[in-house]
């Protein structure tokens, strides 16, 4: 198993570009950030292992920073936080926001270096499976939702952490297909599910909600079901998301014709869905009377 690659960050030039020294020296790949955000925006387009981060910075500090990458990026991203004090509340809020390790200043060289191959042991036991899935020209999954259960879980969420956890897919493609998923569905739970009209939508929160209550007790809604099925194919670097429903369907010619005249994407309230599936996805197709959507994404982005 290679190395795994690091972040570094704190926001003493001197510590980052010790570490990084030290680091390099030790075999690792490893990319610097000089505060939380930085770093944040560095997480956001590329992919790490591992990040080593002080915890007393200006601005976004090192407990900032590890929330923010457990709620938006869900990914099992390592993070050791670096302190020169460790008090019991900062302890306490760092284990429940899931950091891996804590490493004293002044750095013990001899003691982050295994505190980063323990890690990398741990992570390769925990990612095994990814392995397999790696190896495999073609991985099919099919899931089938309840509507009446829809509302309990967010589907994009779970989705992410399934993507990140056992697939190497450049981490921006995850980003776009996980707003692709997350219409794809809204749209077959309200559309075809729940068949709500563009008033009905446009309702007041709680009255839309008592609203959607009622028509999940209706035998032929709640008989309905979502189905996701997404396939990775290695060979040709592709992964391909369906979202069907046992609605009617729609003219969806139509909106295909009105966004592919649209030269930037229309985040206007009515058909937005449509236009963000076809300017985020690679290919968007239709089938079963409009039932059925599909997309595709190259896993790695044209450079």
């Amino acid at each position: 198993m290679k190395k795994p690659r690091i972040l570094v960050v704190d926001d003493s030039i001197a510590i980052v570009n010790s570490l990084c020294t030290i680091l390099q020296m030790s075999g690792y790949e490893v990319d610097s950030a000089f505060n939380g955000s930085d770093a944040l925006r560095k997480i956001h387009s590329n992919d790490y292992d591992l990040a080593i981060c002080d915890i007393e910075m200006p601005g976004v500090s090192g407990l900032d920073f590890l929330e923010r990458v457990r709620r938006d990026y869900d990914r099992e991203l390592d993070v050791i936080l670096m302190t020169g004090f460790l008090d019991h509340d900062y302890f306490i809020e760092a284990i429940r926001l899931g950091a891996s390790d804590f490493i004293r200043k002044p750095i013990d060289t001899k003691q982050i270096i295994r505190s980063i191959q323990s890690l990398a042991d741990r992570r390769k036991n925990r990612f095994d499976h990814s392995e397999f899935y790696g190896h495999l020209d073609e991985a099919e999954f099919n899931f089938y939702f309840n509507p009446k259960h829809f509302s309990k879980f967010a589907i994009s969420k779970v989705f992410n952490s399934f993507l990140r956890q056992n697939f190497r897919i450049n981490p921006m493609v995850i980003n776009g297909l996980l707003i692709c998923v997350d219409e794809m569905v809204y749209n077959a739970y309200i559309h075809g599910t729940l068949e709500l009209s563009i008033n009905e939508r446009l309702m007041e929160h709680s009255a839309l909600q008592e609203l959607i209550n009622q028509r999940l007790q209706l035998p032929e809604i709640a008989h309905k079901r979502m189905r996701l099925a997404f396939s990775i194919n290695h060979p040709l670097q592709t992964i391909t998301i369906s979202v069907e429903d046992d609605g009617k369907g729609f003219d969806y010619q139509e909106w295909l014709n009105k966004v592919g005249k649209e030269p930037q994407l229309n985040l206007d309230e009515h058909g937005r869905g449509i236009s963000m599936l076809y300017h985020l996805a690679d290919t968007l197709e239709f089938s079963k009377g409009g039932r059925c959507v599909t997309i595709s994404k190259k896993i790695y982005p044209a450079q």
